[in-house]
Parts: structure tokens; C-alpha cells; sequence
């Protein structure tokens, strides 16, 4: 998505080129220029046009062909974007631009690891040149949304220890490190990317992220807003979101907010926690249990799930249910945060609301907590640019 000022430039840059070719409508340099505006501006239906009348004049194949498919591409129009790309790779051969773009589509339909194979020969080519970041860029993402946070990790300390690690590729990595638990290098990648590209989706929520664990939630939240304008339907941002409200207990925001992530990434394990805290802070029982059973069903092996089933189940009065979970989050983790403190509920220790807000600002000091390693955030991908 362009920044909204940038949309209007491209436009109107499009009307003036357009106006020209109005006078003179089979200039090759006119029309490729307009075609390329218009692509720029999301003006689809105007490079069709200027498309077919370059096909009407037989101009340059390769050049043309390649236009059609950043086309297709921007339509979501996938096999066709696959088909003319693959046309052109047998016309014109191997090439950094050419297989970026490939890798591209098959990142757009989700086949992560086609994406980092097309790529991953230019990472240690010279002849990558000018294209070589972009290349970082697609592999990296691919990577992190693979769930490969180790391998993706270990690639950006090798980059960044022989200075070969791009900018933009930088804000890919401040996300890799949040999810590598590296919240000081995720900092200071995330600083570096945001001073040469300020809307980068990942930096921003990399960003967000480390200012929620300092407890900076007004930060956290302007930079999670921002991102929300590159990206509006991300989860990811969506449960960032929610957890700064959260921290803030702005609890019915935090509920909305978290409500909308969980609709836009179901399989989100920390997503479903949170809204079960946000849920039972406001002392809807009924429906915090709901959350916590949903992250359990997503995987039954997580301590703090069957811990936070067992206190809603402790504080309904379900003192059997509730000792069954407890005593498997004890088995899990002996120091699950959440079976510690229904236990202590249980003793008559903790009955009070204020014991139970302490109880989640200490689980807000544990940022991994909410986005478990087990059920990693998916990618970015609506925010990448082609």
C-alpha cells in the first residue's frame, strides 16, 4: 500500500502522462512510463490499457511480458503472474530481478520454502548486485514464516557480523529477533531499519514490541498505529495492540482488539491467553474460559493454559476440574505463573481483584508468554510491496 501522498503523486503524474500520450500515443518511452505510474498508483485498470497498446504495437516482448505479470500480480491473479514470469525466464534466463519476482508469487501463495529456494542462489552471488537486498528481504520473510526463527537468526548475525545486511532486510530481522528473544539486538535493528524506511510493518511491530516489554505501552501503541495504517488486517498488530491496551488496563480496547486478532490468526496460541485475561479482568468468567479452552485445544501441552483453565475453573467453584489441570500444569512447568496463583486462590490466599491484576502485570513482564514459540505469528505478507 503506498502512503497516501505518494498514491496522489503517482496519479496525478499519470494524468500528465497520459495527457501527453493523448498526443502522441505510440511513443514506446510515453507508454512504458505511464504503465509503470499507473502499476505505481494501483491503477489496474489503466495499465491494462496501456498494455494492450503495447501489445498492439508489438513493442519490446520481454519488457511488456514482465509489466503484464507485476500486473497479475498486483490483481492476486497468481498463475497468471507464475505463467508469464516462467515465459520469461526461458526468453531471458536467469536473473536476480526475474527470480525475486518468482519467489515473490510463490510467497504470496504461501509455498515458503519454493520462495526461499528461487532465492537463495543470489544470497552469495556477486552478480545479485543493486537487487541483493531485496532478495534478503524475500528470503528472510520466508524464513521467519516457515517458523525457522534459529536459522533465520544465526543468517542475520553471519550478515550483520560481515556488514552485508541490508536496511529494509534489518526490519525483517528486528522481528526475527523478538521471536529469537533478543530483545536488545531487536531494538537496535529495528532503530536502524525505521531511520531509512519509516512504514516498515516489521520493524514497526518489532519496535512496538520491545516497548511493551519496557513497559512503554504510548509507545508501543504509536508504533503499532503506524503499522496498522501499512498493514490494517495484520493479527499480529491486531494482539500487539491489545496487549499494550491491556498493559494499560484499558480492558474493554484490549477485548476488542484482541477479539479481532484472534478472527484474523485462529491458530494463535498467546492471541487466545490474552484475550482470556483481558476477558476475565472484566470478570466474564464465562467467556475467559472459553479463550483458555481454545488455547489449550491448540496445543495441550502448555503449562500456563491448562494453569490459567484452572484458575477460571477454581474461581466457578470447579475445585475437581480445576486440580486436574492444575496438577498437569505442574508437571509441565512447576513454575507456571498461572497454576501457582490459582493454587494460592485455592488456599484462600488470593481472592481479591487487585491480586488478580498483579497476577497479569507479571505475566506481561514475560513477553514470550503471549506469543509462545509453538505457535508462531504468520507473516506479514499483505504490507510487502512488489
Amino acid at each position: 500500500m503506498l502512503p497516501a501522498a505518494s498514491a496522489a503523486e503517482s496519479s496525478a503524474r499519470l494524468a500528465r502522462l497520459e495527457a501527453y500520450l493523448g498526443e502522441d500515443p505510440d511513443n514506446p518511452a510515453l507508454l512504458a512510463d505511464a504503465c509503470d505510474t499507473a502499476l505505481a498508483a494501483g491503477q489496474h485498470a489503466r495499465a491494462l490499457a496501456h498494455l494492450a497498446a503495447a501489445e498492439r504495437l508489438a513493442l519490446d516482448p520481454a519488457a511488456w511480458l514482465w509489466r503484464r505479470a507485476r500486473l497479475c500480480i498486483a490483481q492476486r491473479d497468481l498463475a497468471a503472474a507464475a505463467e508469464s514470469l516462467e515465459q520469461l525466464r526461458i526468453s531471458v534466463g536467469a536473473h536476480p530481478v526475474l527470480d525475486h519476482d518468482r519467489a515473490y508469487v510463490r510467497f504470496l501463495a504461501q509455498d515458503y520454502e519454493a520462495c526461499r529456494a528461487l532465492v537463495a542462489p543470489w544470497l552469495q552471488d556477486p552478480a545479485a548486485g543493486e537487487h541483493l537486498e531485496a532478495v534478503q528481504v524475500l528470503w528472510l520473510r520466508a524464513t521467519h514464516a516457515l517458523g525457522l526463527i534459529e536459522e533465520g537468526w544465526d543468517w542475520v548475525n553471519a550478515q550483520r557480523n560481515a556488514g552485508e545486511l541490508g536496511s529494509a532486510a534489518q526490519g525483517i530481522a528486528s522481528l526475527v529477533a523478538v521471536d529469537a528473544d533478543d530483545f536488545t539486538s531487536a531494538k537496535a535493528l529495528a532503530d536502524a531499519a525505521l531511520a531509512r524506511h519509516p512504514t516498515q510493518s516489521e520493524a514497526l511491530v518489532a519496535r512496538a514490541t520491545v516497548a511493551l516489554a519496557e513497559r512503554d505501552g504510548p509507545a508501543a501503541t504509536r508504533w503499532l498505529a503506524l503499522a496498522l495504517q501499512q498493514n490494517p488486517d495484520d493479527g499480529r498488530t491486531w494482539s500487539m495492540l491489545g496487549l499494550a491496551s491491556l498493559q494499560a488496563q484499558q480492558l474493554s480496547l484490549s477485548q476488542s482488539q484482541l477479539e479481532r486478532a484472534a478472527a484474523l490468526m485462529p491458530g494463535h496460541i498467546g492471541t487466545w491467553h490474552a484475550l482470556g485475561w483481558s476477558r476475565l479482568l472484566q470478570r466474564d468468567q464465562v467467556n475467559a474460559r472459553k479463550a483458555f479452552e481454545q488455547a489449550l485445544a491448540l496445543d495441550g501441552n502448555f503449562a500456563e493454559s491448562h494453569g490459567a483453565l484452572g484458575l477460571v475453573l477454581a474461581l466457578q467453584g470447579e475445585a475437581a476440574q480445576a486440580e486436574r489441570h492444575l496438577a498437569i500444569a505442574g508437571r509441565l512447568d512447576p513454575r507456571n505463573v498461572s497454576g501457582r496463583f490459582a493454587q494460592a486462590l485455592q488456599r484462600g490466599e488470593a481472592a481479591d481483584p487487585e491480586r488478580l491484576q498483579a497476577l497479569v502485570a507479571r505475566l506481561l513482564d514475560r513477553p514470550g508468554l503471549f506469543g509462545v514459540s509453538k505457535s508462531h505469528y504468520p507473516p506479514l505478507e499483505k504490507q510487502i510491496k512488489f
